[in-house]
């Protein structure tokens, strides 16, 4: 019951800590939103009245300069108005304030802020066409874009265009002045995925494109909500999160807020985990008197068969070391005395040059060496019944029940391969990488007569490998 309530409680707070995020994501959206549509419109009657004054003078009649200062009057100082102009049906400027054949060299025919309207697109119902982010150089690099507006005959033809640079700082300003966590994220796109802005700023991101999810198919279709939001996670497999966005009407831009699940949920995490620890504890007082004994006895036998079990172990090369080594052959030894069908084999391997190895490389680079080899060997031997140790210092042995000479033989030329493979340097060896060679017999009951004697022609044959030149197998 107390578990019931308790999650039914979390739950609860759960969806009160989203509904509040996603409430304050969509209130930065809103303003942001407002001040770009407000500044815009403002933008726009601009042009309006740019283009009503070049309609309804008679500039040929007046000197260049006056006819600048009636055309662009105080716009030309406007803080984030980097230039205006009139551009006549042939793409060539008609007009403009000085920075503008700076900024923008003429003529203007081929670009997408004239075409769009040559060709009668425009964004919005004010006719207004918002070119892509483009990169110019004054002082300093600058990312402006062009706010552009048909001109008309009186028969409705096209007559040119009005248009106006502004920079991007302006969004990047507005953004920097609302508050966002540490972690925050607001940008601003266009409904094809171009980037307008986007705080922290990073000016590589400016004019990238979005990978256009579901999600964002919803948020950009033209009979998508006005706002809204929906949780996802970056870049596929990276953090969730919460992104609210609104659209600016008459402009095609979407303002899109993204705060972290991380951070959004992080004080219900913290009162999450302080319920789960005073439940945990609670159900591990009421288990304790019943559970100390078992919990004691289970202690005691894990940690006798962990001793069991380093005891047998050798400690560099996580094989049996040569007591459990000698255990395992005495029991091979004795199920091949119990059972006449029984066979065995034994592998005798020797690193070829590991005294020199050590005197160029040093005993530590000798240990990692002697791990590549044990790892090479337990990669080699497949079977559970068969088993490999340490013999000493530099010496493996391998012991592979139920094997005949063809399948030791085969381990053998696995192991030789494996360790061929890791490459491992070795200046002082004719091979000039680190080798082993090895020596392979097999239970022969004729001959053998002890564990031992299985032992010494192990070692026989491992010398003859190295008589032989080394790098090699011999039986």
């Amino acid at each position: 019951m107390t578990a019931t309530v308790s999650c039914a409680v979390l739950y609860q707070s759960h969806r009160q800590v989203e509904r509040a995020a996603i409430e304050h994501g969509a209130n930065i959206a809103r303003i942001a939103q407002r001040s770009i549509s407000r500044n815009v419109e403002l933008l726009t009657l601009a042009l309006d009245s740019l283009t009503w004054r070049y309609r309804h003078t008679q500039l040929h009649e007046m000197p260049l300069q006056q006819k600048m200062e009636f055309l662009l009057g105080e716009n030309i100082e406007a803080r984030y108005v980097a230039a205006l102009g009139i551009v006549d049906t042939d793409g060539e400027l008609v007009v403009g304030s000085a920075a503008l054949s700076q900024i923008l060299p003429g003529p203007y025919a081929q670009s997408d802020f004239f075409t769009a309207h040559q060709t009668h697109h425009a964004q919005g119902d004010t006719g207004l066409y918002i070119s892509a982010p483009l990169t110019v150089r004054l002082e300093r690099r600058m990312q402006v874009v062009v706010l552009s507006k048909r001109l008309a005959q009186p028969d409705g033809s096209f007559a040119g265009i009005s248009l106006m640079v502004l920079y991007l700082d302006y969004f990047r300003d507005l953004f920097q002045g609302l508050t966002l966590e540490n972690d925050g994220v607001i940008s601003l796109y266009s409904a094809d995925g171009l980037a307008y802005m986007r705080i922290p700023y990073n000016e590589a991101f400016i004019g990238s494109r979005l990978n256009i999810s579901e999600d964002l198919e919803r948020v950009f279709s033209p009979s998508g909500p006005a706002q809204g939001s929906y949780f996802a996670r970056a870049q596929q497999d990276g953090p969730r999160w919460l992104y609210t966005f609104a659209r600016v009407p008459g402009t095609g831009w979407t303002v899109f807020i993204g705060r972290t699940g991380a951070r959004i949920f992080r004080e219900w995490y913290n009162m999450l985990y302080a319920v789960l620890f005073l439940m945990a504890s609670f159900c591990i007082a009421s288990i304790y008197l019943i559970r100390r004994v078992r919990v004691e006895l289970q202690r005691r036998s894990a940690l006798d068969q962990q001793l069991e079990e380093l005891a047998r172990t050798d400690k560099l090369t996580s094989l049996l070391n040569r007591r459990a080594l000698d255990e395992a052959l005495a029991r091979a030894w004795k199920r091949a005395e119990e059972n006449p069908d029984a066979i065995f084999s034994l592998l005798f391997v020797d690193v070829d040059f590991f005294k020199l190895y050590n005197d160029t490389y040093g005993h530590k680079a000798g240990d990692y060496a002697l791990m590549a080899v044990s790892r090479c060997i337990v990669a080699a031997v497949s079977r559970l019944s068969d088993q490999s140790g340490r013999y000493g210092g530099e010496e493996f042995v391998v012991l592979l029940n139920g094997t005949d000479t063809v399948g030791a033989t085969h381990v053998a030329k696995r192991i030789i391969s494996a360790i061929q493979s890791l490459k491992i340097p070795h200046e002082r060896s004719p091979f000039d990488i680190l080798t082993v060679s090895i020596g392979v017999t097999s239970l022969l009951r004729e001959h053998h007569s002890s564990i031992e004697d299985v032992v010494k022609d192990a070692d026989a044959a491992l010398y003859r490998a190295k008589q032989d030149g080394r790098n090699k197998h011999s039986l």
